[in-house]
């Protein structure tokens, strides 16, 4: 870590200290209940638990970690005021965090894998190619369970013959090949895919910086503004590095054709 690196994460801890005892002002209980709000709509909507090991690095001199987060100011009078309501605000910065995780990761993931020469056409799509992949990692003994996919084929993909969803497991709903199970994560809007990827969860790590006072994922501070006097700031950020410890257990199939030409 270079002297700017080190002189960089000590502000950001001094800043985060600093914001969450700015609280003179503040109904205290508004405050913890919206860092609440935060973190419960993230831990429900954020993937990473589910599709990679995690490794909480506890190295602030450690190196490669991407900051994924948000912050913003609130009026102060807006914030104090009872006839606001703000939880589904921060339920929306929760889930936010964790989109730009997911996007992160399959960012991660497409730059390290080469795509199959094989592709699913858009407007006619053949799974079997899918299929195909995903039977000859099984018999690489490299085990898929996670699929992420994207949402523009989801109707063609829930009624294939040839796919057999187990609607019923819970969420997500897992895709069912013989004796394998494989989780499915739609892309959304805010974390889009133009393609199948397939790997095995523990093929990935995902290592994350904790929050020192929390040891949670996830880092929440909320307090008033000092550069900006009757605003109240918020910051959210998780630090994270995702690394590919098995790369021949991941398999990429892109879609093909115009995304205008898709029928969905």
């Amino acid at each position: 870590m270079t002297n700017q690196e080190m002189s960089q994460s000590n502000e950001r801890m001094q800043h985060i200290t600093a914001l969450n005892a700015r609280t003179a002002n503040l109904d205290l209980t508004r405050a913890r209940e919206c860092k609440e709000e935060i973190w419960n709509s993230y831990e429900a909507a954020s993937i990473v638990p589910q599709i990679a090991s995690v490794v909480r690095e506890r190295n602030m001199k450690a190196i490669g970690f991407q900051s994924i987060g948000l912050r913003h100011l609130i009026k102060l009078a807006d914030f104090k005021d009872p006839a606001y309501y703000w939880g589904p605000y921060f339920s929306d910065v929760g889930r936010a965090i964790a989109s730009g995780e997911r996007q992160y990761l399959q960012e991660q993931i497409q730059a390290k894998v080469e795509p199959k020469s094989e592709s699913i056409s858009r407007s006619s799509p053949d799974f079997s190619v899918l299929v195909k992949h995903i039977e000859s990692l099984v018999e690489d003994d490299l085990s898929p369970d996670i699929l992420l996919a994207p949402i523009e084929v989801f109707v063609d993909f829930a009624n294939d013959s040839k796919i057999q969803i187990d609607w019923n497991s819970g969420r997500p709903e897992q895709l069912m090949l013989k004796d394998t199970r494989l989780k499915i994560f739609w892309a959304h809007e805010y974390a889009p895919l133009d393609s199948f990827i397939i790997f095995n969860s523990k093929a990935g790590l995902w290592y994350a910086m904790p929050d020192q006072e929390t040891d949670r994922l996830i880092t929440i501070a909320l307090g008033e503004s000092e550069e900006h006097p009757g605003s109240v700031e918020y910051l959210v950020e998780t630090l994270a590095k995702y690394q590919i410890v098995q790369p021949q257990a991941f398999t990429i199939i892109n879609l093909s054709g115009d995304p205008k030409e898709s029928k969905r």
